[in-house]
């Protein structure tokens, strides 16, 4: 079988979570014998071709007013033309239906769509082609892709986000299947009327190789309770309410070791405002490097964090996990078994949690053993692979 993958960026190094899943399923095909190629943007107005571990990669030239990338700092004025282009643009579809009528797939993977834009689905489709777009965030939704503003969950579509995703609504019937990489997200879309007349909708949670990771690496002895925290540095992840809770947290041996990177003016406004010895900011750092070193993992997201990998990346290494109730985090926490599970609005919750962490070594480590037991399934790229083989088999028997 061949399959060609669509997204935004083919590096994780260029976007994140998204890229390290859509690798880890193309390594796992490759493996069992079938063709992957992906699809990708860059800068410029060219279409080339590149090859990585033995997988073509076409990059389209992206045909707005820029690639947008980590770096790339634009006007709100410029944020607004970019998301109003993309909205649903044909400029990038010859690019798309070239790749496809040389390459001639047997199904099409879509995982972000940001500067292909949502016409992407018809051109597919008007091909013959089935196609199945994964949802790992709200971006068919927001154009923000996280449905949080001025630090809060948006209900509902704000009156920018209803104009610019207007398209959106009706061309999601398009796809021959839909994916979430978690209930959550499944259902947000389906509530908000996006993919309700696609055939095929599915829960695929996302999974993570195990020896990649290395799941097994041992970490060095230390006193007190080491808590972490890893990923971007944003607002929206609840780094500052972990700050807060931690500078309560009366335990002179406790130690909060934060890992990430991200706006340079927000990382050095967090460690200006962090005058706690106790607290190390690490930078970027591999999860190997990581997660051996601490006792737990705090995950204090405040937006609807889809299905962040960090929860079950820590499960994995035997970590209980404190994770805030949004988005799809509870779907891999069970309370009071491999961790906690807490509102972020509500002041001393955390700090209460930390505080029992801290105070029942016993139950710390019997909770770690419950956290890897309950991370197999997300460490299981067999079984992940062959659900997808499966919906690709559907497919192909419903052209």
């Amino acid at each position: 079988m061949k399959i060609l993958f669509l997204n935004t960026y083919d590096d994780p190094a260029d976007g994140g979570g998204v890229e390290l899943t859509v690798w880890t399923l193309i390594r796992a095909l490759k493996e069992k014998g079938h063709e992957c190629v992906l699809v990708s943007t860059q800068p410029g107005r060219t279409l080339d071709l590149h090859e990585r571990e033995g997988v073509r990669i076409w990059r389209a030239g992206i045909r707005n007013l820029y690639w947008p990338t980590k770096e790339k700092i634009a006007s709100s004025l410029s944020k607004l033309a970019w998301h109003t282009v993309d909205g649903y643009s044909h400029l990038m579809q010859s690019h798309l239906k070239q790749v496809l009528e040389l390459e001639k797939p047997d199904v099409v993977s879509v995982h972000s769509l940001p500067g292909w834009s949502a016409s992407s689905w018809a051109t597919i489709k008007s091909l013959g082609i089935p196609v199945v777009q994964v949802l790992h965030d709200q971006y068919s939704i927001c154009a923000r892709s996280s449905m949080f503003r001025n630090e809060h969950n948006c209900e509902t579509q704000c009156t920018d986000c209803k104009l610019l995703r207007l398209p959106h609504r009706k061309a999601s019937s398009a796809p021959s299947a839909v994916v979430g990489v978690s209930q959550f997200i499944l259902d947000r879309h389906l509530q908000h009327g996006y993919f309700r007349e696609v055939p095929i909708k599915a829960v695929i949670n996302n999974t993570r190789n195990p020896k990649s990771l290395e799941v097994g690496a041992l970490g060095i002895e230390h006193k007190g309770t080491r808590f972490g925290f890893i990923g971007r540095l944003d607002p929206s992840k609840g780094v500052e309410i972990l700050l807060q809770a931690f500078s309560r947290f009366e335990h002179e041996d406790a130690q909060l070791w934060i890992a990430g990177d991200g706006d340079q003016k927000y990382v050095a406004s967090l460690k200006e405002q962090t005058k706690d010895g106790r607290v190390s900011f690490l930078g970027r750092i591999k999860q190997r490097d990581f997660f051996p070193e601490v006792d737990a993992v705090v995950v204090p997201s405040l937006w609807n964090d889809t299905f962040p990998g960090v929860v079950f990346e820590a499960l994995a290494f035997g970590k209980p996990v404190l994770g805030s109730l949004r988005g799809g985090i509870p779907e891999m926490i069970q309370h009071g078994q491999n961790g906690f599970l807490f509102d972020p609005d509500n002041d001393g919750e955390l700090l209460s949690l930390l505080n029992q962490v801290a105070s029942n070594p016993e139950e710390r480590m019997a909770m770690g053993a419950a956290a890897k037991v309950s991370s197999r399934p997300f460490m299981d790229t067999e079984a992940w692979l062959n659900k997808y083989l499966a919906l690709y088999a559907q497919l192909g028997s419903a052209a």
